[in-house]
């Protein structure tokens, strides 16, 4: 009785020293794995550990509470055993502390409509493909019933033959929520709906690299539609973007040199001085990233999160898994009079990415 009693006791000590170590070298795994995005951003693989940020911290601070459990039970090497643990909790002390600084660098916080200012509902998703007539979609818009709509991944030659073999008008501009004024990038990727006339358009094509064992459907050219629209406050520079996802290497120096276009024509807006700019789309960077801070840094571009803290736009494999498989990827960034109300994130609309939503109070020209 006394030996099995002994055996137990041996047993669960074992058990919880394994839990201990292996959340002591799992915490600074995954926390070095962060920290290599602040360390060095200007690397591929590093740079894209910003995308699971919040993962990492998560299973760090597991890892760290296992640990914690290992000092339960006498170890071989407790010297090293409390070096390990207090070396993983440092790693993600820190890793926390620059997640925090860099989620609110370049950031304003949401505040009630100005007087005198025009309300503004601006809608951002990437569609995926998915068709603008389909009943889910329309049914979000109609509710929403927002102002201006930029739409990713559009598909726009298919979107107008799914719509010619159905008998219906094309674009289905005014109709199911859609604003009524229709402009199409000139790769067809990015479509942008709005209840203000377009004044000025501009398509801008960013040509990639075409990397090695790219399917035939891989188009390495992504476009930048600019817009200006003629709002009932006075112009408004609308951006609507998307780069390349960064999955390989060189679709990541695609993404780079997309941002340093974005950069040219984001100054080119602001130097127009008859309006504010405001640039939205599926950016296919996490708000953690080093290029994407410095988009707002160098053009003086403000953003603001769902809830003040970065939410899943993109989810993997199915939508119920998003806070776990999932990232923060579609943002906005706004320049000049347009304040910032509200950003919140829609339904699962039949994407891959949840719509995103953001109210402003657009300053009317002159201050009257």
């Amino acid at each position: 009785m006394f030996k099995n009693n002994s055996k137990s006791r041996s047993l669960f000590g074992s058990l919880l020293s394994l839990i201990g170590w292996c959340g002591c070298l799992g915490a600074l795994t995954v926390c070095a794995l962060g920290l290599a995005n602040f360390a060095a951003p200007d690397v591929w693989l590093a740079d894209n550990m910003s995308f699971f940020l919040r993962q990492f911290l998560a299973a760090g601070l597991l890892g760290c509470v296992g640990g914690a459990l290992g000092f339960f039970v006498r170890h071989r090497f407790a010297l090293l055993y409390r070096t390990v643990w207090f070396l993983a909790v440092l790693a993600l002390v820190t890793l926390a502390g620059l997640t925090g600084a860099r989620t609110l660098e370049n950031t304003v916080e949401p505040a009630p409509l100005q007087a005198g200012s025009l309300p503004l509902k601006v809608i951002s998703i990437n569609i995926e493909h998915l068709f603008l007539g389909d009943r889910t979609l329309q049914a979000f818009l109609e509710k929403e019933e927002p102002d201006v709509v930029v739409l990713q991944e559009t598909l726009w030659g298919l979107q107008e033959r799914r719509w010619q073999r159905l008998g219906l008008p094309v674009g289905s501009a005014g109709e199911h929520g859609f604003p009524q004024y229709l402009t199409v990038g000139e790769l067809g990727g990015l479509v942008v709906y709005s209840r203000f006339p377009v004044r000025q358009k501009m398509s801008t094509v960013v040509e990639g690299d075409l990397p090695s064992g790219a399917d035939v459907f891989y188009n390495a050219d992504r476009e930048l539609l600019s817009l200006t629209l003629e709002t009932d406050a006075g112009p408004l520079h609308l951006l609507a973007l998307h780069p390349d996802s960064p999955r390989t290497e060189s679709r990541w120096h695609n993404k780079r040199r997309y941002f340093d276009a974005a950069d040219g024509i984001i100054d080119d807006l602001k130097a127009e001085k008859d309006g504010p700019v405001l640039a939205i789309g599926d950016w296919n960077s996490s708000p953690w990233s080093s290029r994407f801070q410095q988009v707002l840094t160098e053009n003086d571009l403000k953003t603001a999160y769902p809830g003040r803290w970065p939410q899943t736009t993109r989810f993997f494999f199915d939508y119920r898994l998003h806070w776990i498989l999932g990232a923060p990827v579609d943002q906005f960034a706004v320049f000049g009079d347009l304040q910032v109300i509200s950003v919140s994130t829609g339904p699962d609309i039949g994407s891959d990415h949840l719509p995103l939503i953001v109210e402003f109070g657009l300053a009317r020209h002159g201050g009257n």
